[in-house]
């Protein structure tokens, strides 16, 4: 892109810095003592490792998730806590257009726990709600905000297992958009919504 307002290699230092936080963030939930002071010193050492040798990061595939400039002119960082490549909070999702259907698929780990071995069902509704916005997003010429979102658990997500989101518009009525999605850990289906998206009001 010749947007890009970072170098690549600083870019890519973002993104690497960003899963070292993801593996301690996991590392400081089910490590203790000797363990955890071992995680904690090899991720260091990595980290003063890319910063004093560029060359110490695989740059063949990266950066990903790179800044641009907005048609606006600003600068932008995708900050998003579902798809943001450097944002620790984001797992690495995957995602998939088949026609008006949109898929995305990820693996959560301790960080999204809620009840042991199972993810918490707030943030169940958060890929809901980002897989249903998708699925919108690509059937609109124009931006439009979650407006109501029903979540129906039908039972717990786990841990550590892919999981797919996917997501379909079921009904567009002016302004109005809405959507139906689920999600599944493998073959079972685990929680399913519904939601319905406003556009703005065309300026006039």
């Amino acid at each position: 892109m010749s947007d890009l307002v970072e170098s690549r290699a600083d870019s890519t230092l973002a993104e690497f810095t960003a899963d070292v936080c993801r593996r301690l963030a996991s590392g400081l939930l089910d490590r203790t003592g000797d363990d955890l002071r071992d995680l904690v010193a090899q991720e260091v050492d990595g980290l003063r490792a890319a910063l004093s040798d560029p060359s110490f990061l695989d740059t063949a595939d990266a950066p990903s998730d790179p800044p641009f400039v907005s048609p606006k002119g600003y600068t932008t960082i995708n900050t998003n806590p579902v798809t943001s490549r450097r944002n620790p909070l984001a797992p690495l999702v995957t995602i998939e257009h088949d026609g008006d259907v949109v898929e995305m698929t990820t693996t959560l780990s301790l960080p999204y726990q809620g009840p042991r071995g199972r993810v918490h069902g707030g943030y169940a509704a958060v890929l809901l709600d980002h897989v249903l916005w998708h699925a919108v997003r690509s059937r609109l010429d124009s931006v439009s905000f979650t407006r109501s979102l029903t979540i129906t658990y039908e039972q717990a997500l786990p841990i550590g297992t892919e999981l797919t989101m996917t997501g379909r518009v079921t009904e567009i009525d002016g302004r109005k958009t809405f959507a139906a999605g689920e999600i599944k850990a493998g073959d079972v289906v685990c929680v399913r919504g519904e939601g319905l998206w406003v556009s703005p009001r065309p300026r006039t």
